[in-house]
């Protein structure tokens, strides 16, 4: 190769990079003019066309380049045909990956433009470049909100959000419905085993809500629904899912059913899964397990010093790790002729008179193994969501009051709306492994908890506000028949409980 052509293929594959980063980025940032037609098909699309005219317009003689303009597109297009017929899903149509280039040329031609214009304003006007900077940020901006108005025009009512909804169910399906050792890959190392296998689990436990609720929203989707709960209950009862619980304990929670040792974490998710799916008409062959799981839980409960259960030893009661077995306790006596209910009512009754915070009038977050507040402990708003959330599936009334009350003290109206993690202290930044990053006061988890509750109660500005901020923050990706927020690929857990939180109906 001469040094020419050499020279001349650094400055091509150096054009295609520059090109196809500018068009995906765009293409991102503009789901109302293709409807999030986000398939692999669709971005390999765009770097085959922008590669042909990289390399024609590098390669190609000045003198004959615009007369033979139109060969790269028809070497595309034929690409498309064979691409559109040999794989499945490629492209929405042939028709969109034919009309495809016309977005690059669009894209080439308003970046030519913009560079014309903003060298002239760089010359003439004194801060010029940062002026540009700033025209640059307010394109962005503004695609960026036309992107969320988009994607919200379809709140507001579970008709309108079916295909969203199930979307997103096909994708968690996708990425939960498969071996233990991958659902635990999926999610972030950097936060130790521990950790890793609590959100494997909760993201298990979640979608086998979401589907229960989908399949009330959906009747039609029961039956697969079914089979997918099915799977999932198999994955937690998995030694790998196990595991995160036995490192603590040092035993296995379900070889040690007759031990005094708590378990609770795991225990209680796996029994929840297991109600569901007796709940969608599932057969019986998890009822010795689930009757054993209950009855294990029923007994360390009642034993325990203050009715409630550590999640590991030495370590404080977690108010929302406790919730997950009662609601498991009240979901099988629903089921069982009240089986376990008078447990599932002493709980409830202590909370009401022993661990409701004085300031706030919230119930508590944590609290020692003797059932006592801790002196001076904050009242979390992540905490306190999930708390209201798993109320709503075991009393209505005490659920309602806890909602109003938290939403009264916590929640925060703006551009960007959600439920703060402190109500009596400002935290404009901060990191917290159960509340994620707080960002101007806002928590995440929380934000997303808080959706629960507030769609049990049909509180639709608060949901709707809920999920235009999860669209600003998480941004969402439709290929083919799935759809997710980005932030899924750092987060899947997330993913599986905003899906819980925004289906949670009364049933």
């Amino acid at each position: 190769m001469s040094d020419d052509n050499f020279l001349k293929s650094i400055d091509c594959s150096l054009g295609i990079g520059k090109w196809f980063i500018l068009q995906i980025f765009l293409y991102f940032l503009m789901p109302y003019l293709w409807n999030y037609e986000y398939g692999v098909g669709t971005i390999i699309s765009i770097f085959i066309y922008t590669s042909l005219y990289a390399f024609y317009w590098e390669f190609i003689p000045k003198e004959v380049r615009i007369r033979w303009t139109f060969v790269p597109y028809l070497v595309y297009g034929a690409i498309t045909v064979i691409l559109y017929y040999l794989i499945g899903h490629w492209c929405s149509s042939l028709w969109f990956g034919w009309i495809l280039p016309v977005y690059g040329l669009l894209c080439l031609i308003l970046t030519k433009l913009f560079q014309k214009y903003s060298k002239g304003i760089q010359k003439k006007i004194r801060g010029g470049k940062m002026i540009v900077f700033l025209v640059i940020v307010l394109i962005i901006v503004c695609l960026k909100i036309f992107s969320v108005l988009w994607m919200s025009r379809e709140f507001g009512s579970f008709d309108s959000e079916k295909n969203d909804i199930l979307e997103r169910r096909n994708y968690l399906v996708s990425e939960l419905v498969t071996t233990p050792q991958k659902v635990l890959n999926a999610m972030p190392s950097g936060i130790g085993t521990q950790f890793q296998g609590e959100w494997a689990l909760y993201s298990c436990s979640m979608l086998s809500a979401a589907l229960v609720n989908i399949s009330h929203l959906y009747p039609e989707t029961k039956e697969e629904n079914l089979k997918h709960i099915d799977s999932l209950i198999n994955i937690v009862m998995s030694s790998e899912m196990r595991y995160y619980d036995k490192m603590r304990w040092n035993e296995d929670p379900l070889e040690s059913l007759n031990g005094d040792n708590s378990h609770v974490s795991y225990l209680s998710h796996l029994s929840w899964m297991l109600c569901g799916y007796k709940e969608m008409g599932g057969d019986g062959r998890y009822d010795k397990l689930l009757s054993s799981l209950c009855m294990t839980m029923n007994h360390r409960i009642l034993l325990s010093k203050s009715l409630n259960l550590p999640t590991y030893p030495d370590e404080s009661i977690y108010i929302p790790d406790m919730l997950v077995a009662i609601v498991a306790l009240e979901k099988y006596a629903d089921m069982n002729q009240g089986k376990y209910r008078s447990t599932v009512r002493m709980w409830i009754n202590k909370a009401q008179k022993e661990w409701i915070d004085k300031d706030t009038g919230l119930l508590a977050s944590f609290i020692d193994e003797n059932g006592k507040q801790y002196e001076g402990a904050p009242i979390k708003g992540s905490y306190s969501a999930l708390n209201f959330y798993y109320l709503t599936l075991i009393d209505e009334t005490f659920a309602k009051q806890q909602h109003e009350k938290l939403k009264s003290l916590f929640w925060k109206d703006g551009f960007v709306t959600g439920l703060k993690e402190y109500w009596d202290r400002a935290c404009p930044i901060g990191l917290d492994m159960d509340a994620g990053p707080i960002i101007f006061e806002l928590s995440p988890s929380g934000t997303a908890f808080f959706a629960g509750s507030s769609t049990y109660f049909n509180d639709t500005e608060v949901r709707n506000g809920i999920l235009k901020t999860a669209e600003i923050a998480g941004h969402t990706i439709k290929m083919g028949n799935k759809r997710h927020y980005l932030l899924a690929d750092v987060a899947l857990v997330g993913e599986a409980i905003m899906l819980a939180m925004r289906t949670n109906i009364r049933k």
